[in-house]
């Protein structure tokens, strides 16, 4: 199928600021302990950084799409992608942690406004007939994105400095952003929905205070009293905007009448258990590769992008797995992988072969993406089309608060191992605080298991046949 020019250029807009934002979400992972020398702070503090981002996403993911029918989607995503750049400037510029983590959540801003917005100009650009093939384009380039950010990471932090894998968001920004000018129309829904701004203000609230209670554990930088008053606040909250959603129904900003359909149930509760268990790997590996065992944050870049290639072949046949096997035989065996895989990281020591490593992060990669493609689809099997949309920002925001929820959970197992072991991160015994945290997480994922037992034999069934 050949595209005119013009949609052509669309795709490669498309595409590059996709590639952006996955890429961001990995490449600070290898540069966490050059960042922590540079701002003379604990490593594991880095998590902030990391978990401020995931949280801004899963914060302002759901009002994309109100905020493109009401401003258009031209507006919206030049918008995202000026705060975008412009926030990688910032953390680039970052001389302290506080600084980091709020440029890096404005980032995340940037992103929940890019990311959605870029899907919802594709399906309005394409019909039918093309968007098969135009998707492959444009999220296959973007798919590198979570391969090369450890990598380049890494590389730019040995050879230069770590403010570079910042920096380089500067020019693929500003390209994006000249040619959605030219060739992005910017379309207005007709018939505007009204935005729930209570429920918002709530549910943003909520996931903001409880995420920085929980980061904040174990830590001494926040008084306990005042770590009170956030978590108090962040329940209550959270409380209130349940009888709100209850309320507002299908108005609400997230639609909790969803949770009333089995499948969709299953599936959001086994991806948010995938993504607690799995979530903070990235965060911890470079930890253990380059404080324990020395390495420099190129060869750890290069050790860890095996889970994400791992991740991109299962994307390429997961449908084939779950075509023969059907959801429910998919969603109770993959977690088997994911278990054997984390017990097996929980094993690395200094000694370990490189090849040994290597097929440890590959196998994660690849039952992870498996169990996800499952729970993915399977979320959706019985969601009316007309409730898609909702459906979509409930579960987006679940897995990326999910995601930074995880963060601060590993960070949390290390802390804790280290204060009982009585050692430090750095320490020959230390090494011991990161196998018990693998083993921990590895303990989570069998919970999927146990979710797994609430699905029928032929849920999906319609689904798995269509797969090809």
């Amino acid at each position: 199928m050949n595209f005119p020019l013009n949609k052509k250029i669309i795709m490669w807009i498309l595409s590059s600021v996709l590639f952006m934002e996955m890429m961001d979400s990995t490449i600070i992972n290898t540069a966490i302990p050059e960042i922590a020398k540079s701002f003379q702070t604990y490593p594991i503090n880095l998590k902030l950084a990391v978990t401020s981002y995931l949280i801004s996403l899963a914060i302002f993911i759901p009002i994309s799409g109100w905020a493109a029918d009401t401003y258009g989607t031209k507006t919206v995503f030049s918008t995202a992608i000026i705060i975008f750049t412009i926030s990688s400037i910032f953390c680039g510029f970052s001389n302290s942690l506080i600084e980091l983590s709020i440029f890096r959540a404005l980032q995340g801003f940037g992103g929940a406004m890019m990311t959605p917005v870029a899907r919802l100009i594709m399906v309005r650009v394409f019909p039918p007939s093309e968007l098969v093939k135009a998707t492959m384009y444009i999220f296959l380039p973007a798919l590198l994105g979570p391969v090369l950010g450890p990598l380049i990471g890494g590389l730019i932090t040995t050879y230069t400095n770590w403010r570079w894998i910042f920096f380089i968001n500067i020019p693929i920004g500003l390209c994006a952003l000249f040619f959605t000018q030219k060739y992005i129309e910017n379309e207005i829904a007709e018939h505007k929905i009204k935005a729930d701004i209570i429920g918002f203000l709530l549910i943003g609230t909520s996931l903001s205070c409880l995420a920085l209670a929980i980061e904040s554990i174990g830590e001494s930088f926040i008084p306990s009293y005042i770590l009170k008053i956030i978590s108090s606040i962040g329940i209550i909250t959270f409380i209130m905007f349940i009888f709100h959603a209850i309320q507002y129904k299908e108005n609400s900003i997230l639609n909790l009448q969803l949770f009333k359909y089995r499948t969709f149930k299953i599936g959001v509760i086994g991806n948010c258990i995938a993504y607690i268990s799995t979530g903070g790997v990235a965060f911890l590996l470079p930890l253990m590769f380059q404080i324990q065992f020395g390495m420099t944050p190129l060869k750890s870049g290069l050790l860890i992008s095996p889970m994400a290639i791992g991740a991109m072949v299962m994307r390429g046949i997961s449908s084939q797995f779950i075509k023969k096997f059907g959801f429910k035989k998919v969603i109770f065996f993959a977690p088997f992988g994911i278990f054997l895989s984390l017990l097996s990281i929980g094993f690395i020591t200094r000694e370990s072969s490189y090849i040994y490593i290597i097929i440890c992060c590959f196998f994660l990669g690849f039952f992870n993406i498996l169990l996800m493609s499952s729970n993915g689809p399977m979320i959706y099997v019985d969601i009316p089309k007309n409730k898609s949309a909702n459906a979509t920002s409930l579960d987006i925001t679940i897995r990326q608060f999910s995601a930074g929820l995880s963060v601060g959970i590993v960070s949390f197992l290390l802390i804790t191992f280290l204060d009982h072991l009585k050692t430090t991160i750095n320490s020959e015994e230390g090494i011991k605080s990161f196998h018990y945290t693998f083993f921990i997480l590895s303990g989570i994922i069998l919970l999927q298991i146990i979710a797994s037992f609430g699905l029928k034999k032929n849920d999906g069934e319609e689904a798995s046949r269509g797969a090809s």
